[in-house]
């Protein structure tokens, strides 16, 4: 591991240690795997792109506090030392180097730490992240896909590293009588039903025979390469008994079929299996009905904890009540109770497969979206909630986590301020967690689309879901009512709320609740007249010390300027900050254009609590 310091000399030490590789071949490029850890807090979308649009890299990982980067052995000095420049505390390590024609045979992923010792002699250890509960290792899928875990990922090839300003939804919140008399009426009997159902997973050509699996790879297009017999169709079975519930309720409804084949080291091809998505669409009746807000769920399950699983997945029980019959009973919940309410926008509900194999088919869906062959363009996505383990509550605080990223904090505000408006008896937890990669809003957010995950449980800690999850302990006696009822009740307010023919989209300027974290905010001048040398003040309050990042966006939603504030410094102490001051001058030292434009504050504390304002301003030319 080479731990890189931000000078000159070990700019041409980095070149001298790689001269061999890159000269011996010169048609063998390196990759390097590189880790840039800021202790400040104040890694951000708009930071990474300004960098990347000045030296190529491809970002692969990102938590609060570091991140994980592809860079080549030509852009590394560059790559260091803009690093340095914009993040002054940062240390960056090369992590792992590997030939760039080799880099589509690289797998990296992310493990929980307790797996270490069940690691073959295949894998290799590259580093710990995220405080030491996660570590990342170079591997084969084969060597991973069987470990008895909870927290398992695949980084991707690349996350969309982007500077436009998210687009926001404001509720208005006009009372809707029809919806409040849903919501009174909300029982958890069919939610639980569904999931009973799903357990079971009868035979539907078979009366009397419960399949009591839905494993991805139990499929009836599959074919075994290494002599061993052909599973059967229990995932199929299940796949298609949510398609014909969404049928029954009136849903345009749909199979998005993908390939997945699995290979072992030494061993070849194994095997090759066709899964379904189940995509179900509800069209808006109003002026923005091909804007689509999508709710998803993965329907496959696993037993991997449970002894033998590897050798006998084929006829093993593999139950998955909360992981994930509950996240799927919420969408069919939703589906009936909102049928035929009046909607502007369109939903399209999704049930993905293969989640429980690196989410598999939520990655097929995304790169349909990012290779423009789907239907449906990432432009008309406003949003996408993800219900994900969602079912079980063991110390009778009836709490839901929503754990959302930079572009999707507007969504998880959203779930807020519902759950307020309709005052729920709910711990309803906000998680800023970018790291957190483990279920289908992830390949979302790797192509730049806002997505939140909805679950029970969104820590590496807690012993509430950990202990029976992905074993066949996940059964109905884990199922809890109470919680089911208030998620389906949350999740059918918020859908309504974000989906009615009330809202639409309104710039940022008038976006004006001020939060608890983030008061008394106040502009001046406004307008500002830049040619009588006027600079733009910012006055605002914290309750606790923060990371303050300030940004101004033009009409166009590009950022034109950024200041960032450590926790506790200048510009982010608790109490009155009065640091911020421009010029109206971009980096390169003229003025901006007269105009409009929007200036974004967001307050992040510690505990990961984060508010938003945006804020019109003008300027005068």
């Amino acid at each position: 591991m080479i731990r890189l310091k931000p000078s000159i000399s070990n700019y041409f030490f980095i070149l001298f240690l790689f001269l061999p590789t890159v000269f011996g071949n010169a048609n063998e490029p390196i990759q390097h795997m590189v880790k840039v850890f800021v202790p400040s807090l104040s890694i951000t979308g708009q930071k990474l792109w300004q960098i990347q649009q000045r030296v190529p890299f491809k970002l692969r990982y990102r938590s609060i506090d570091s991140v994980l980067a592809s860079v080549t052995t030509t852009a590394l000095p560059q790559f260091t030392a803009l690093i340095r420049q914009e993040f002054a505390r940062s240390t960056t390590t090369i992590l792992d180097s590997q030939p760039l024609s080799k880099m589509s045979d690289v797998n990296y992923y992310v493990l929980d730490t307790s797996l270490l010792p069940e690691l073959s002699e295949h894998t290799n250890l590259v580093d710990t992240l995220d405080s030491g509960r996660v570590v990342l290792v170079r591997a084969n899928d084969s060597d991973v896909i069987g470990l008895p875990v909870h927290f398992r990922a695949k980084l991707p090839p690349e996350i969309l590293v982007g500077a436009r300003a998210p687009r926001l939804i404001k509720l208005t919140f006009q009372p809707n009588i029809e919806l409040e008399q849903i919501i009174a009426n909300i029982s958890p009997q069919p939610w639980r039903q569904i999931i009973q159902t799903m357990t079971l997973n009868p035979d539907v050509s078979t009366p009397g025979y419960q399949f009591l699996s839905r494993y991805a790879l139990r499929v009836r297009r599959a074919i075994q390469h290494d002599g061993q017999p052909e599973p059967d169709s229990a995932c199929d079975n299940s796949g298609e008994w949510i398609a014909r519930q969404f049928q029954k309720l009136g849903l345009v409804v749909g199979m998005d079929s993908f390939q997945h084949t699995r290979s072992q080291i030494g061993a070849g091809k194994i095997g090759t299996y066709t899964m379904n998505n189940i995509v179900a669409t509800r069209p808006g009746r109003g002026p923005n009905r091909d804007q689509f807000y999508l709710l998803v769920a993965h329907y496959d399950s696993i037993s991997s904890k449970t002894k033998g699983w590897q050798q006998q997945w084929r006829t093993m029980p593999a139950p998955g009540a909360s992981d994930n019959a509950s996240g799927v009973a919420i969408l069919l919940e939703v589906a009936r109770l909102v049928r035929n309410l009046d909607l502007d926008y369109s939903i399209r509900f999704i049930a993905f497969s293969g989640e429980e194999l690196f989410l598999y088919g939520s990655k097929h869906y995304c790169h349909q979206i990012k290779s423009e062959t789907a239907d449906l363009s990432a432009d008309q996505i406003i949003g996408v909630l993800n219900f994900d383990l969602i079912g079980h509550d063991q110390d009778g605080n009836l709490d839901i986590h929503v754990v959302y990223d930079e572009r999707s904090q507007w969504l998880a505000n959203a779930f807020k301020t519902v759950n307020q408006k309709y005052e729920f008896p709910l711990d309803l937890r906000l998680q800023y967690n970018p790291s957190f990669i483990y279920s289908d809003h992830s390949p979302f957010w790797e192509i730049g689309i806002p997505a939140v995950l909805l679950s029970e449980e969104s820590s590496f800690e807690s012993t509430e879901s950990i202990e029976y999850i992905h074993s066949q302990a996940d059964n109905m006696d884990k199922i809890t009512d109470s919680l089911g009822e208030l998620a389906v009740k949350l999740a059918v307010a918020t859908t309504v709320e974000l989906a009615a023919n009330n809202n639409s989209y309104v710039p940022k300027a008038q976006e004006k609740e001020i939060s608890k974290l983030l008061w008394n905010v106040i502009l001046f001048p406004n307008p500002v007249n830049l040619d009588q040398g006027e600079s733009l003040s910012l006055d605002y309050f914290l309750s606790e010390q923060s990371k303050v990042e300030i940004n101004l966006y033009n009409n166009n939603g590009w950022s034109i300027h950024n200041q960032t504030y450590r926790i506790g410094k200048i510009g982010g102490k608790k109490g009155r900050n009065s640091a911020f001051r421009w010029n109206g001058k971009m980096e390169n030292g003229q003025l901006v254009a007269g105009g409009v434009y929007t200036l974004q504050l967001t307050a992040l504390a510690r505990s990961g609590t984060s508010e938003t304002t945006y804020l019109p301003v003008a300027l005068v030319r």
